[in-house]
């Protein structure tokens, strides 16, 4: 058995970042959407849309070992009889603003929040995720790293990031002409060129100016070295093998909670080849569930399936466009809306750390003018 000390990275990050509230006991409701199982290269092509984020998450509540029951609330929904088990589909379909419109989804926002419930979710933008390692190797191998804060460096990453994602054609063809994410170091210096090649044009562009002219010197200054850091072991044309990390990291953020888990073979298999130990304590703080028999977790699958809709939208749409669609709402589609900005917002209040992005700031920027 892999031994991973919960406590090793824990209390660091919690400082870092400022998290309240993550000693205390909850309990956790998981279910996902748009899981692609890993994120490769398969013949000059990603197995995965990349215009669609990874969601892990669901609903939580405060203490260990209560449980709420959906009952009433599945009967009101009058759903068929044949019906066993609830899920996204059989309350709403097609865009955000179709699901908007769903009363359905109305009934259940109104009743977890008068449950007292929060949301926790884990919002990974895989291409994102899998890209901004350039930057990092660049910012970690340039002499001007002490000059980056964090917030810059985000910057630097969104404008990078918006540039190869708006060229994803050629980006893919790159990626896969050199094998990224691990590249051979004596192809670095021709990767670094192509990549530069791509995102020049945008050094024209005024809102860009600044984070792709501070990509291309950090890219030139790696060149030099012929050092990119993060790129230059792994597995060829694998930008992600699993999801399990983001499954393992609310197991060791929140250590005195329990965690349950829709049943996920993959994952499954992989956790439990790792023993969580809080010092010389070994955790017993997750379990799988078969979601048949879980209202909750049912329930979780409805609120991921509802966030999937949502930060798609946020994906695809512009700023504009955002705006519009938004100001021109009807009164049930600005209510669901409420109701998730709502609960989202209370979420956060209670703990920051209920809500994990890897998401560009230009998603963040969108997800503020949707959810304010």
């Amino acid at each position: 058995m892999i031994k991973i000390n919960v406590n090793e990275n824990r209390d660091e990050i919690i400082m870092f970042q400022g998290l309240q509230n993550m000693d205390e006991e909850y309990t956790f409701y998981y279910d996902e959407t748009n899981n692609g199982r890993k994120f490769h290269l398969e013949k000059g092509y990603f197995n995965i849309s990349v215009d669609q984020n990874f969601i892990l998450g669901g609903l939580v509540y405060d203490g260990r070992g209560s449980v709420i029951d959906t009952t009433d609330l599945f009967q009101s929904l009058k759903l068929q009889k044949t019906t066993t088990e609830i899920k996204f589909k059989h309350i709403a379909s097609g865009e955000l603003i179709d699901v908007l419109k769903s009363k359905k989804m109305n009934q259940i926002l109104k009743w977890i929040y008068s449950h007292n419930l929060y949301l926790h979710y884990t919002n990974l933008n895989p291409l994102y995720f899998g890209i901004v390692d350039i930057i990092d190797s660049a910012i970690v191998s340039s002499a001007t790293t002490t000059a980056f804060d964090i917030s810059f460096a985000n910057h630097v990453k969104n404008e990078f990031y918006l540039a190869l994602n708006e060229n994803i054609e050629k980006t893919v063809e790159i990626f896969f002409e050199y094998g990224y994410p691990s590249i051979d170091k004596d192809r670095i210096g021709n990767f670094i060129d192509d990549i530069i090649e791509l995102v020049t044009p945008y050094r024209d562009v005024h809102k860009s100016h600044l984070g792709i002219e501070t990509a291309i010197q950090i890219l030139k200054a790696s060149k030099k070295k012929k050092k990119l850091p993060f790129t230059e072991d792994g597995t060829k044309y694998t930008l992600m093998h699993d999801y399990s990390i983001f499954y393992m990291q609310p197991l060791c953020m929140f250590k005195n909670s329990m965690h349950y888990f829709d049943r996920e073979d993959l994952i499954k298999t992989i956790l439990e080849q790792y023993d969580f130990l809080d010092g010389n304590r070994k955790l017993d703080h997750y379990e799988f569930v078969d979601s048949k028999e879980n209202g909750l977790i049912q329930l979780s699958d409805i609120m991921m399936g509802f966030l999937g809709k949502l930060y798609a939208f946020v994906r695809q749409k512009s700023v504009n466009d955002i705006k519009n669609i938004r100001g021109n709402l009807g009164e049930i589609e600005r209510g669901n809306l409420d109701l998730i900005n709502k609960l989202t917002w209370r979420s956060q209040i209670k703990c920051k750390g209920f809500l994990f992005k890897s998401i560009s700031d230009d998603e963040k920027i969108k997800e503020r003018i949707l959810l304010p």
